[in-house]
């Protein structure tokens, strides 16, 4: 009798701990007892689905309120990050659009594994006629006492080759896009920095990583070394003023990532850190202005200009020199209110700067540079096209 009793009172507390398990989301929906780390990444936020006949007739309504249940459900972000790691570590799937997960747990964007292998390449012939548009730029600025300098990024495909998986072991290497613009470029006499090269040749030998297992872009370390060599340069040009240089000091490691250094990790949502090596995070800080003003430089770029900007290239050396994001949006201006390209007078704008940057990626560069070229040539030489 007495065991018969303890049976009952046993299914009765786990009856209220099942019932109390799932009533546990939606108090903390409400009440918010916990504090719940978000998702990384761009997720918009859905509003409450407003009730119509139409809506609830044809299915659009429970759809939509499901999937804002969904969103504000409680724990939401944790039952994510659980999935997504089981994923992971069971099956080796990223559950983020576009990462690929090399060997050794070395992250990937999709895009820079095809530049690497050429799948991306969008012909010599093309190349050939950005190369010519850009020296007819290059000619008109340096009239105008502009400068122009072109800044090749690497790409983290050609950095690793080695980590890229086994599932690419029989795809044939053929012409890339950056192979055809360095090659072409260098016939030139245009402005010129390339650290796609660069990183390659001083991968093995550089104090530090110059890019981290878990990221896509160059590491933090790197970044402070490709801005002084930026400013450096900036400084070789024919400008009336010099840019204040960037001065690196004391160097911290540390097996966590900082900032973009594990910004696919971040993406893929995760419950447990990658394994990661340790990465350096040196102090800097900008000399102070050898005149009463900087070059004012112009910078068209992908998110590799990103770090630079933040850290204050362009404000504290390049006298607040506008930064237009994939030749789009105009920054800082947008912080404010939307500004973009298509919207201000093209000639006015770059000719108010003493140098014109253009720095992209190599896995960006089937479509460099984001139409600014055509654009500002255009513009130009409005019959001669």
């Amino acid at each position: 009798m007495r065991e018969k009793k303890q049976h009952i009172v046993l299914k009765k507390v786990l009856f209220i701990g099942i019932v109390t398990l799932l009533f546990i989301p939606m108090l903390q929906q409400n009440f918010r007892f916990f504090e719940v780390k978000p998702l990384s990444g761009d997720f918009k936020q859905l509003e409450k689905p407003s009730f119509t006949k139409a809506d609830w007739w044809n299915g659009k309504f429970q759809e939509e309120y499901q999937a804002y249940v969904n969103q504000k459900m409680g724990f939401q972000p944790l039952f994510v990050r659980t999935y997504n790691q089981l994923h992971f570590s069971l099956f080796n799937n990223p559950r983020a659009s576009g990462v690929i997960i090399g060997k050794e747990n070395y992250l990937f964007e999709e895009q820079y594994i095809n530049s690497y292998f050429g799948k991306d390449f969008i012909g010599t012939h093309q190349i050939e006629e950005k190369i010519r548009k850009l020296n007819k730029i290059k000619d008109t600025l340096a009239q105008k006492e502009i400068n122009l300098l072109l800044v090749l990024a690497p790409g983290k495909g050609s950095f690793y080759p080695e980590f890229i998986p086994d599932s690419y072991q029989f795809t044939e290497r053929t012409t890339t896009n950056y192979e055809v613009y360095r090659s072409e470029i260098l016939k030139t006499d245009l402005h010129f920095i390339d650290f796609n090269q660069y990183f390659i040749e001083n991968k093995n030998t550089s104090a530090y990583p110059l890019m981290a297992k878990t990221g896509i872009h160059w590491s933090k370390y790197a970044e402070l070394l490709v801005a002084d060599s930026i400013i450096n340069y900036v400084n070789t040009l024919n400008v009336e003023f010099l840019a204040p240089k960037l001065l690196i000091g004391e160097v911290k490691t540390s097996t966590k990532m900082w900032d973009t250094d594990g910004d696919i990790e971040k993406a893929m949502n995760l419950l447990f850190r990658i394994r990661n090596h340790e990465m350096a995070y040196p102090a800097y800080q900008f000399s102070e202005k050898s005149a009463a003003t900087s070059p004012r430089v112009l910078t068209i770029a992908d998110s590799f200009y990103w770090g630079l900007f933040n850290i204050g290239v362009s404000r504290d050396a390049f006298d607040d020199g506008q930064f237009w994001y994939y030749s789009q949006q105009i920054y800082p201006d947008s912080f404010e209110a939307p500004k973009n390209v298509e919207d201000i007078n093209i000639i006015e704008e770059v000719e108010k700067n003493d140098v014109v940057m253009i720095l992209a990626t190599e896995g960006n560069l089937y479509k460099f540079a984001f139409g600014f070229i055509d654009q500002l040539y255009e513009a130009y030489f409005p019959t001669n096209n």
